[in-house]
Parts: structure tokens; C-alpha cells; sequence
């Protein structure tokens, strides 16, 4: 193999042009032929030919080093897969370290963001490999459904999450070099994740842009973790193997699981076990029915306002950066979400039977998201510097000194640093 790829008579420049090349290796023109170089018409070649076929094997790196990356990232994903109890221990422990980081490091803000957001990208990419041991809910069935079905949708909603969880830690970064680099980041930021969510509501025919926030993948590992702990009962009330406690169907091979007896040791009657089983509407729907197209233009419109809003409110504020007391960038955003919530509600009462009823569990539990997160609005701008801030500084003042409260009122010191300092502390898509 050696000798077919190196044949002396192209490696040594001083050899002679008579000698007769060897019947079993090939001839110097189909070797210069199969690695694209042109061989000279006279019997010595120039040294620049010889400088560039040196140059092409020096740099020569084999298929398999290339492949490499994608091996370590495989033995990655079954190591994790295998040994999931103790990925979710080390992830613990590494979020316990954010506790003991304040105070022992110069840069403690930018320390504890980054561990903060190394964390949740790895706890991110750990739920994506992980299988879920129990029937997912119906929002994450509906998400799941819309990546497979969309590869634009899926990877928009990857760019998405990986950029929520990274933004705050972007911002700190830049507000090292100036709150003029700062807001040109915190605005080009707003319109990255507008135009993604945009592009997911086309990907996904027109519908609504539910979940895909910095909480999901934490509340989807958390179910799933209890649905992993929850121990089989018997008929009996007591835990036996799944051989003697299941019932498999003889004829489609389903098995049905074990029921608890009313005087069982697990102090669960059958009742409140058939309770937890009931299948709702959103379950048996497909996935495809549990958010619907907004045909409307008021509908329309009304999603467009409440994902454009963020980045309006973001220009405001570039604008008025010097006086952080100035009210007009926060009455403006704030009416952009009023607005586009009353639109969105006028729209459910005329396009949907029953008005809010006939949502399903999704798009209600959406809506409600929407409204609970327009609290945020006393935490931010004009209204947090006039207000809201004197508020918490005297409470957090007045738990200063007393045992156990102290500790309370230096974490609200902590977060208070963070909603005046820092725009995407308080940001909520």
C-alpha cells in the first residue's frame, strides 16, 4: 500500500531517468493523473512541482481523523444514555457550585452566567437524548410533531432555545465595551429571535408559537424523572416484578398495568388510581389539531404585535439609553402586549365555538402563560426605576441583620443587581 502511494521514482528528484519502473506499481502518469497534479514533458521536473506534490502529502489527513467528532459525540449520547441516574447527580452537583462561586472570583457576575448557561445548554442536550419513560404532555407531542414534520421549524426552535439561554451572558460581554455596544447587541438579538419565531409560525402553517422557552426542556426532565421514580404496585399493593403484576393481551400483546386493591400497603384505592389514568381530548387528538391556523387578519396581526413587541421596546430604549427614567419606551411596549392580547382574545370569541372553552389545553395554557408573564412589566424600564425599585431596596434593607431573613434579603440584593443592570434578566420570549 506504502509503495503504491509513495513510488520511489516520485520521491527522490535525483534519480535516473533510465532506470525501467517496476511492473507491479503503477506508472508515474497514473499517479500524477489520480492526484489532479500535471507531470512536466521534459525527463526533470521543476522544483515548484516537486515543492507542491511535497506540500499535498504533508497535508494529507486521513478520512478517519475527520470523522472523529461525530464518534466522541455517539459514545457521548450512549454513555449518557446508559447511565442517566448519574448524568442527572453530576448535573446537581454542578448547579450547586453556583451558590459557592459569589464572591471568590473578580468577574463573579460573568462566572455564574456562564455555569448558568453551560448548564442549561448541557441539561438541554441531555433531555434531547434522553427517552422520556412516560407519555409526553400535549404541547410537548404538539413541538415534537412540528420538528419532525418541519426541519426549518426544528432547527429555528434549536437557534431559538440555544439564544434565550445565552442572550444575558452576551449582554454582559458587551456591556464591558460600552452601553452603546450593548444595545446594538440587545437589539440585533430581539430581531434574531423575531424573525425565528416568525419563520416557525409560517413553518407550522400559520399557527400560533407555543412553548419553546428556557423552562421546558427543565419541566419536561422533571416529569419525566417522577413518571422513572414512581414505583409498580400489584394487585396486591405491594411492588413485584413486571412478570407477576402485568397482564399482556394474548391477542395484540398490549400489557395493562397493575392495579392497586382499596386496603393495599401503597395508600392509593382503585379509584384515585383509575383517576390518574382518565385520557383527556387532547390526547386522543393528534398532535396536528391541538393548535389551530389563525385564519383571521386581527389574529394574524395580533401574533405579529406580540413577537414584534420586544423588539420595538429594545429600540425605545437604545434610543432613550441615557435617561433610564423616561416612561415613553415602557407605556410603548406595554401597549403593544395590551393591544395584541385584546386582539388575540376577539379573535378566539368570533373564529372558536365556545370562545376560550373550545381552545384546547395547549392554546389555554399559552394564553394564560402570556398573560402571567405580562407582570413582568413592573420589573422592567421606567416603572422598575420609579417604583418598583425603592420598594425592594427597603425590603431588602429591612431583613438585613436578622437571623436566617439576612440570607433572603442578599439574594433579593443579587436579583435587584440583575434587573437594573442587565436588560434580559427580565425578558420573557
Amino acid at each position: 500500500m506504502y509503495s503504491a502511494l509513495h513510488p520511489p521514482n516520485l520521491l527522490c528528484d535525483n534519480q535516473s531517468t533510465t532506470a525501467q519502473p517496476n511492473p507491479k506499481v503503477p506508472s508515474p502518469p497514473s499517479i500524477f493523473a489520480a492526484m489532479a497534479v500535471d507531470r512536466p514533458t521534459s525527463s526533470t521536473a521543476p522544483p515548484s512541482n516537486t515543492t507542491t506534490l511535497s506540500t499535498h502529502l504533508r497535508t494529507h489527513i486521513p478520512i478517519s481523523y475527520l470523522t472523529l467528532p461525530s464518534q466522541w459525540l455517539d459514545t457521548y449520547a450512549s454513555f449518557v444514555r446508559s447511565n442517566a441516574s448519574q448524568v442527572s447527580q453530576i448535573e446537581s452537583a454542578l448547579r450547586s457550585l453556583q451558590y459557592i462561586i459569589p464572591g471568590r472570583f473578580h468577574e463573579t457576575p460573568i462566572t455564574s452566567e456562564f455555569l448558568h448557561t453551560f448548564l442549561a445548554l448541557l441539561t438541554a442536550y441531555h433531555t434531547h437524548l434522553l427517552p422520556s419513560p412516560s407519555p409526553p404532555s400535549p404541547g410537548t407531542r404538539y413541538q415534537r410533531f412540528c420538528e419532525v414534520t418541519s426541519s426549518v421549524y426544528r432547527r429555528c426552535a434549536v437557534l431559538l432555545r440555544t439564544v434565550q439561554y445565552t442572550q444575558l451572558l452576551c449582554e454582559m460581554f458587551a456591556k464591558r465595551a460600552g452601553e452603546r455596544v450593548r444595545w446594538r447587541v440587545v437589539v440585533v438579538l430581539e430581531l434574531v429571535k423575531a424573525a425565528l419565531r416568525l419563520c416557525m409560525g409560517r413553518a407550522s402553517g400559520g399557527r400560533s408559537v407555543v412553548g419553546t422557552g428556557v423552562g421546558d426542556d427543565k419541566q419536561e426532565r422533571r416529569v419525566d424523572d417522577e413518571a422513572a421514580s414512581t414505583p409498580d404496585v400489584g394487585w396486591d399493593g405491594i411492588g413485584n416484578g413486571p412478570g407477576e403484576t402485568e397482564w399482556k393481551m394474548p391477542r395484540t400483546g398490549m400489557k395493562l398495568p397493575p392495579m392497586p386493591s382499596n386496603s393495599g400497603m401503597s395508600g392509593e384505592s382503585i379509584t384515585d388510581f383509575l383517576g390518574k389514568r382518565v385520557v383527556s381530548a387532547d390526547e386522543i387528538k393528534s398532535a396536528k389539531r391541538l393548535v389551530r391556523k389563525i385564519a383571521s387578519v386581527q389574529g394574524q396581526l395580533a401574533e405579529i404585535m406580540w413577537i414584534l413587541r420586544p423588539v420595538v421596546y429594545a429600540l425605545a430604549l437604545q434610543r432613550c439609553q441615557g435617561y433610564k427614567r423616561d416612561w415613553r419606551p415602557w407605556a410603548l411596549g406595554l401597549a403593544m402586549e395590551i393591544a395584541s392580547r385584546q386582539l388575540a382574545k376577539k379573535d378566539v370569541r368570533e373564529g372558536v365555538v365556545g370562545g376560550v372553552r373550545g381552545l384546547t389545553g395547549v392554546e389555554r395554557e399559552e394564553l394564560k402563560r402570556r398573560g402571567w408573564n405580562m407582570a413582568w412589566w413592573g420589573m422592567r424600564g421606567a416603572f422598575y426605576e420609579n417604583v418598583t425599585r425603592g420598594w425592594i431596596q427597603g425590603f431588602a434593607g429591612k431583613l438585613k441583620g436578622k437571623p436566617l431573613l439576612d440570607m433572603v434579603g442578599v439574594i433579593v440584593e443579587d436579583y435587584d443587581y440583575l434587573w437594573d443592570d442587565y436588560y434580559f434578566s427580565t425578558a420573557t420570549i
